[in-house]
């Protein structure tokens, strides 16, 4: 009896330090008591069916290798895949069994309820040849497939549709030049022309110039558990590719991610329509979190692992000064490195405005509606609660 005792007393001062270690921010309390939202943005309508709804499961349609497709990493299958999403059916998968799929083109889906399944990151692997550069040349002083376009795309008016488990695998041989805007566009995924309440899970991308792109008119895409890596000869670059995500849409969920390597912008916000985009559950190599032209804003960046950390708000665009950035929430962001808050980068130029910090691994002191009416609120990461703040709002909105 004794010695019970004396585990469940350890028990419990155990978790009253636990308890007593969690710090607050002002702007939430425990259970969002302080929430104002004309003061911190309301983020729950991120993502697919706005979170409200898991991504769909959809009985096979169709198997690619019943139309023809060979999964022996030689032959050529961009008919057969193009042929297989025709014929797949409405709110049905096209199922690609394991094996290494060649790609010499595009693939392009223009239908609502169509999943492009594989069976599984590193199983299903399909093996693009060519980039959009190579195939469709718009190169002048610089391609724009620098930045936008995907090989396989979603487009138009259409829903329900995603792409999932399998890798999306590109050729190794043409290292990144640099940021000069000469790539070859092995572009992975993307979604335009006002596709939305779509998906991405589970996929790999290797040697992506730009892994995935999400048009202005695109919106309400879940993109979850996915990974940007490289092979070791752009692994060995300093910078090994251009956009690791490009945001031009807004209300888009990213989720449960992890970039290997450096991307000139690993995560960008584009545009005046990249507006409540939410990242959480991500880390990265040295994360960056790009603010294009100084137009995008009330994004949310959350529950985040920089890793070393050094560069966090690294942009890019031809707005001066980069790096600055207005009305976006970042909270819960740990790193190797002890960071600044986001108007580091401020001069006579111009300065950040309106953001909202907490919870930043940081040494710099709080600073509670400055002259340019940012709040930066220094609470160690590793004690703040919630240190995802789109969870906690996702949780109070399906309270009863």
């Amino acid at each position: 009896m004794k010695k019970y005792l004396i585990v469940f007393c350890s028990l419990l001062i155990a978790s009253f330090n636990a308890t007593a270690q969690q710090q607050y921010s002002k702007l939430w309390d425990k259970n969002g008591e302080n929430w104002d939202k004309t003061k911190l943005p309301d983020f729950t309508t991120a993502g697919y069916h706005q979170g409200n709804d898991p991504i769909p499961s959809y009985p096979e349609s169709i198997n690619v290798l019943k139309a023809g497709a060979v999964n022996d990493g030689v032959t050529d299958n961009t008919q057969a895949f193009r042929k297989a999403i025709q014929q797949c059916g409405n709110k049905g998968t096209l199922f690609i069994p394991a094996g290494k799929y060649v790609l010499s083109d595009t693939l392009i889906i223009k239908k609502s309820g169509v999943c492009i399944k594989g069976a599984g990151p590193g199983k299903t692997i399909l093996m693009f040849t060519k980039g959009l550069e190579e195939l469709y040349p718009k190169f002048r002083r610089q391609t724009p497939w620098s930045w936008s376009g995907a090989m396989i795309l979603f487009q138009g008016n259409i829903s329900e549709s995603g792409i999932q488990d399998l890798t999306l695998h590109f050729p190794e041989d043409s290292l990144y030049r640099g940021h000069d805007f000469h790539e070859r566009a092995y572009n992975g995924a993307g979604f335009s022309n006002g596709a939305h309440d779509s998906w991405l899970s589970n996929v790999t991308f290797v040697n992506a110039d730009v892994g995935m792109w999400i048009e202005a008119s695109a919106h309400h895409i879940t993109a979850q558990k996915w990974v940007l890596s490289f092979g070791p000869k752009r692994a060995a670059q300093d910078l090994s590719a251009h956009h690791g995500v490009n945001i031009y849409g807004g209300h888009n969920l990213l989720q449960d991610f992890e970039i290997k390597g450096r991307y000139v912008h690993d995560l960008s916000i584009e545009s005046a329509t990249s507006v409540y985009n939410v990242f959480h559950r991500g880390k990265g190599f040295d994360l960056c979190i790009d603010h294009h032209n100084h137009a995008q804003s009330h994004n949310l960046f959350t529950n985040l692992n920089a890793g070393l950390g050094k560069r966090l708000y690294h942009s890019g665009g031809n707005t001066a000064p980069l790096g600055i950035g207005f009305d976006d929430v970042f909270w819960g962001i740990t790193a190797d490195n002890y960071m600044k808050y986001i108007n580091e980068w401020d001069d006579p130029r111009g300065k950040s405005a309106r953001n909202i910090e907490v919870g930043i691994k940081t040494q710099e002191p709080s600073s509670f509606n400055d002259a340019s009416g940012n709040w930066f609120e220094t609470i160690d990461p590793a004690k703040l609660s919630p240190v995802d703040l789109y969870e906690a709002q996702m949780k109070l909105k399906k309270k009863p």
